[in-house]
């Protein structure tokens, strides 16, 4: 790791480089804005620094060249733990199979890595909401690759997964129904 400085800092410089030029899918921002607001939300909720500068690397790996081994020697094993769990594997695999990856994967994984999938989808979720007020139903959704119903059984089904076997009145875990409530009526 870079000793001099803040992991959380070097998390924020790390995961910028890593996404230099990517675009996000719904908006067209950035894409290391995704990763800032996800880190933003754990650090709010009283996450530690290894799940903030986790949730700020949660899509270095899955969109960049970097390997799990990169994240674990600058960052240490922890992190990259929480990292490899958030992250979907080999992005060559069909989109369900992915999808469906990611809810078992994360069903008993570690309180932390819970969180960080958690603030993953509020995110996406929470943009999605902002651009279906922005430019309605049919444009938003039909911006992504499976629409509104298949969705709705992925975050869902993601939800449940995250809250399988801890607190569900986590104030993340809160937040993320209550999106899940205001887009599909859950």
């Amino acid at each position: 790791m870079n000793r001099g400085k803040d992991k959380i800092e070097y998390a924020i410089y790390y995961a910028t480089k890593a996404h230099k030029n990517q675009r996000r899918k719904i908006e067209d921002v950035d894409m290391i804005f995704h990763p800032y607001i996800v880190g933003m939300i754990l650090q709010r909720n009283g996450c530690d620094e290894d799940i903030v500068a986790a949730g700020i690397l949660h899509d270095v790996v899955e969109d960049t060249p970097h390997e799990f081994e990169d994240i674990e020697r600058e960052f240490g094993k922890q992190v990259r733990d929480y990292v490899y769990d958030a992250s979907e594997p080999d992005k060559s695999l069909e989109w369900e199979d992915r999808k469906k990856h990611t809810i078992e994967q994360i069903k008993n994984a570690s309180l932390g890595s819970k969180l960080i999938v958690a603030c993953d989808k509020i995110s996406n979720l929470e943009d999605l909401s902002d651009c279906i007020e922005l430019y309605g139903e049919e444009k938003s959704w039909s911006s992504l690759k499976r629409e509104k119903d298949i969705q709705k059984w992925y975050y869902t089904s993601v939800y449940e997964s995250c809250v399988n076997r801890v607190d569900g009145n986590h104030p993340i875990f809160k937040r993320y129904k209550k999106v899940l409530e205001h887009l599909f009526n859950y």
